[in-house]
Formats: C-alpha cells, sequence, structure tokens
C-alpha cells in the first residue's frame, strides 16, 4: 500500500497491483482509500464486513468510490464483455437487466495504472480504451494537514460521448443512533418508500434502533440540485467528520448495517468527445 503522513492521520491507499487481492469489479483501483488511521484514536474507517482483513471486495472498506455505468454495458450480451471505468474490461456473465457489477464479478483485463507519490498526494493515472471510447483518468489524493481531498479528473479523448455515474462510499463506525445533518434541506423522497431503518428528528438523521440491522438498511434521500452539499458525519472516536462534495449532488442514498454507515453521493454528466471533467470530495478530520 501507498501511505500520506500528516499531523497525526496515516492515509492507506490500495497500490492496483501489489494489493490485487482487494481489487474487484465494482470499485475504482485507482486512489482507493483503503484506511485512514489517527494515531492517538486508531482506525477511523470502517467497512460492511470490517474489521475482517479481507473483506469481499465487492464491499471493500475505508473510502471506496465508484463508477456505476460501464461502457458498453447497454449492448453486450452474456459472455460479451463491457469496460467499468476505473476497473477494466469485465465478462457480463449474467442476464439480469441492466448490468451491474453486483451480479457480473469476473475481470477479464485490469486497467493499467501510473502512480507518482509526492509527499503528501499520490496521484495515479490510466489510459483506458474500449471500443469508441478512450479516456484518461486520473485520481489525486492529497492529505493536507488533517483535512483529505479526493479529486477525479476524466478527459474523453475517444469518438463517443462518455456517460459518467460516480459515487462515493465512505464507510465511517456508528456513533449511536444519531447519523449526522445535512448542510441543505432533506428529507425522504414521496416517490420512494420508506424502509424504516431510518428517520428524521428537527433535520438530524437518525437510526432506528428496533430495525434489524445485521440485514441492513437502504434508503434514498430527497435533497435539491445544484447547491454543494456537506455532511457532518457523527463519529465514535473523532465527535464528527465534516464531507465536503465539491460538485452538484445528483442522488444521495444513505446505507447501513451492524458494522457500517455511509453516505453516498452521487456526481452524473455526459462527457462528450473532446472535453474533460473534474470533481472531489473532501473529508475533514
Amino acid at each position: 500500500m501507498f501511505h500520506l503522513d500528516s499531523a497525526g492521520l496515516r492515509v492507506s491507499i490500495l497500490d492496483p497491483v501489489a494489493d490485487r487481492k482487494h481489487i474487484g469489479s465494482r470499485y475504482c483501483a485507482g486512489g482507493y482509500i483503503w484506511q485512514v488511521k489517527d494515531a492517538a484514536k486508531g482506525d477511523l474507517f470502517s467497512g460492511p464486513q470490517f474489521p475482517n482483513p479481507d473483506p469481499l471486495p465487492f464491499d471493500g472498506q475505508g473510502i471506496p468510490e465508484a463508477f456505476e455505468i460501464a461502457l458498453g454495458s447497454a449492448q453486450a450480451k452474456v459472455g460479451e464483455d463491457v469496460w467499468v471505468i476505473g476497473v477494466g474490461k469485465v465478462r457480463r456473465e449474467s442476464p439480469v437487466k441492466p448490468f451491474h457489477v453486483r451480479n457480473n464479478s469476473t475481470i477479464m483485463e485490469l486497467a493499467p495504472w501510473k502512480v507518482v507519490h509526492a509527499g503528501a498526494m499520490l496521484t495515479m493515472t490510466s489510459r483506458q480504451s474500449f471500443k469508441d471510447w478512450d479516456l484518461n483518468l486520473e485520481r489525486r489524493v492529497v492529505l493536507k494537514g488533517r483535512t483529505l481531498i479526493s479529486t477525479t479528473v476524466v478527459k474523453n479523448q475517444g469518438k463517443a460521448d462518455a456517460p459518467i455515474r460516480w459515487f462515493a462510499h465512505p464507510f465511517f463506525p456508528h456513533a449511536g443512533n444519531v447519523c449526522g445533518r445535512l448542510s441543505v434541506e432533506c428529507d425522504f423522497p414521496s416517490w420512494v418508500p420508506v424502509a424504516g431503518g431510518f428517520r428524521f428528528n428537527n433535520g438530524v438523521l437518525e437510526r432506528n434502533p428496533e430495525w434489524d440491522w445485521k440485514s441492513g438498511c437502504y434508503q434514498l434521500l430527497n435533497l435539491p440540485f445544484g447547491a454543494p452539499v456537506d455532511i457532518i458525519q457523527k463519529h465514535p472516536g473523532l465527535g464528527e467528520v465534516k464531507i465536503e462534495c465539491r460538485f452538484p449532488v445528483a442522488w444521495m442514498p444513505i446505507w447501513a448495517n451492524a458494522n457500517t454507515i455511509s453516505f453516498e453521493p452521487y456526481y452524473h454528466t455526459v462527457l462528450h468527445p473532446g472535453t474533460q471533467t473534474e470533481w472531489s470530495i473532501r473529508y475533514g478530520f
């Protein structure tokens, strides 16, 4: 693994080659933050199977990020390949529609990565070509004091439009029933059934203690589009962690089980040939 150190924090980032056992078809292999450790408080992040040191790659741990739309998946038949951005060529093995990596885990070819480690910054770049798509993907992870910044830059060098649907999946340990609060007005959408595991109390999101958390709970949140969103996440060791989404959040569910809780902010765009896009997410400890 690669490590960034600053102000009593150590950030561990997967090496896409040496840490291959943790790389699956879901999460972007470049810039995959596996753990943040505080010298006084210990590990700050969790995971669906935490503290299992070798969780299933689909579940992972820490602060993984994912590109959810696989290039070519709308046309690919069972037995054919698609391209999962940040991962590589993946075989479509399931007839379940639409394509999702939860049903298709076989990686046929890993995307190549170039790594530059300079002090408290790690940069990973990858050229990812598949059919008419040709993307240059850059992942930068920077630790400034006790602020961790994860930035993604995608440039479309190919002939086809590239649909980008990305989300961050930070896995926090539970800090009681109070989950946190958002900087924008937020509620459960009226068009989606309330799952029952979460509730709002004067704007604060809480867990329902009577819910069966072994089975987990996934709940979509309804929030206004277009404004930067900050999340104040409760943390058992630090009290609170501030998450700053420096992009228009298009979609945000919250998911938890008995081991972890995670907001999932989504960024959506269509990248036309010859254009690029950049966004970042910050964690303040």
